[in-house]
């Protein structure tokens, strides 16, 4: 999953997916019924950094972009090892995604609802490959994409400044080096 804009494949959050154990930021209310509530969602965001926010968004977009992928891989590829990464891929992006999606509903972070125009048409592009291709094509893909993706979880570990998306990424980065690993034995084994 990428998360910079140059690149092709994104993460998500969609892969996009787990609790974030006791890391949100909760609002807490007074019993005063006059008191209106001054750290909403919206309030909230205006709060985040410019790069939690831009993080959210991509590895969202990413997450989603992975989900695709990983299920292109499960209908199109040929070898067990890359249909098995494809499932491991839509399914741990899909709940990537839905943790991120919560992270940002109780941060105020709008997200979007797809992918970006590059990741879309990485899509399409393999959506008409088959077979060994496909196999080839996809994990010198996903391995150029892992390494950068691993870079870009990292950077929002130690320079993101909400706690709830730091937690994220770091809890994400062994999921991602996981990934790594699948790939590059998948790789391996295809040539």
């Amino acid at each position: 999953m990428k998360l910079s804009s140059t690149s092709t494949l994104a993460i998500v959050a969609g892969f996009v997916f787990f609790a974030t154990g006791g890391c949100s930021n909760t609002t807490t209310r007074t019993t005063n019924p006059g008191y209106a509530d001054r750290n909403t969602a919206a309030d909230r965001s205006t709060n985040l950094s410019l790069g939690d926010k831009d993080f959210a968004v991509l590895a969202v977009q990413g997450g989603m972009a992975e989900v695709a992928l990983g299920n292109l891989a499960l209908q199109q590829g040929s070898s067990p090892k890359v249909k098995d990464f494809g499932k491991k891929l839509a399914d741990d992006y899909s709940k990537a995604n839905d943790e991120l999606t919560q992270i940002a509903s109780r941060e105020g972070i709008n997200l979007p609802s797809g992918m970006d125009t590059k990741q879309q048409q990485t899509v399409e592009r393999f959506s008409k490959l088959s077979g060994a291709q496909f196999d080839r094509e996809f994990l010198k893909d996903a391995v150029n994409d892992y390494t950068e993706d691993i870079e870009e979880f990292k950077k929002e570990v130690s320079q993101g400044t909400d706690p709830a998306l730091r937690d994220f990424a770091s809890k994400h980065v062994s999921v991602l080096h996981d990934h790594l690993e699948m790939a590059l034995n998948a790789q391996k084994s295809a040539k």
